[in-house]
Parts: C-alpha cells; sequence; structure tokens
C-alpha cells in the first residue's frame, strides 16, 4: 500500500467482496453488493477510521477469510509455505528417482539375462525343434 492511499483506499484493497461471484477485493469487484461494501468503507473512513481499523472490523464480523492476502502466521502459514515446500519434495523425490533408475541399469542388465546355454541344451532344443516340424 502506498503512503499516499487514503484509508478508504488502503481498507478496501484488504477486504474481499463477500458476494460469492469472482473473489476480488471490494475496491476491484463490480457486483452491487461491493458497491454497498465501498459505501460502508467509504463512511467509515470518512468518520475517522484507519484502514486497520476497517479491515479489523471486518475481520471481526466476518474471519480472516475475508482479507484479499491472509497473514502470514499460525496455520495461514500452510498456504504461504505449504506450495513451496511440496515442491521441494517432489523435486527431491524425481531426483532420487532418476539417481536409482540410472544406478540400477546397468547392473539389472547382467544381472536378470538368462545363463549361457550348454552344448546339451542346445542340442536339447534342437532335437525339439526338430520333433515339431
Amino acid at each position: 500500500m502506498a503512503a499516499k492511499d487514503t484509508a478508504y483506499e488502503q481498507a478496501a484493497r484488504a477486504i474481499l467482496c463477500d458476494c460469492g461471484c469472482h473473489p476480488q477485493s471490494v475496491l476491484e469487484c463490480a457486483c452491487s453488493h461491493a458497491q454497498e461494501m465501498r459505501e460502508a468503507i467509504a463512511a467509515e473512513a470518512a468518520a475517522g477510521k484507519s484502514a486497520e481499523a476497517i479491515v479489523a472490523g471486518y475481520v471481526a464480523r466476518s474471519g480472516e477469510s475475508i482479507l484479499v492476502v491472509p497473514k502470514a502466521e499460525g496455520f495461514n502459514l500452510l498456504a504461504w509455505l505449504g506450495p513451496g515446500v511440496g515442491l521441494l519434495v517432489a523435486i527431491a523425490g524425481v531426483i532420487v528417482l532418476l539417481r536409482r533408475w540410472r544406478r540400477g541399469s546397468p547392473a539389472d542388465a547382467g544381472a536378470g539375462s538368462a545363463p549361457a546355454a550348454t552344448d546339451a541344451d542346445l542340442a536339447r532344443l534342437r532335437r525339439a525343434i526338430d520333433e515339431l516340424r
């Protein structure tokens, strides 16, 4: 928030319109409910309330879900840190899998092959093929 913004502008940017349509700040939403909220916020600002006091009043009435940006404290930290931690865990998992696949493939090629056939095995195979013909 810029220092030149009025208490009305700061509060209207910080509060979500609770009309149920696309989640936007009260300042940006174009629905009639947002207009009512803008008028109420303007009246509070004209009465001398600070932006923080106006926002605190809305949070007291509606809970923190009314805020455009949740406070970075308590359980809300999960919203801030969760995606980054999840991404790091996924990247680490992919790296581990790639290393296992790369390390395991040359060894698996030799270990999984059939034992060498002896002359007796080859002779028996030729007889079986000849009998089928």
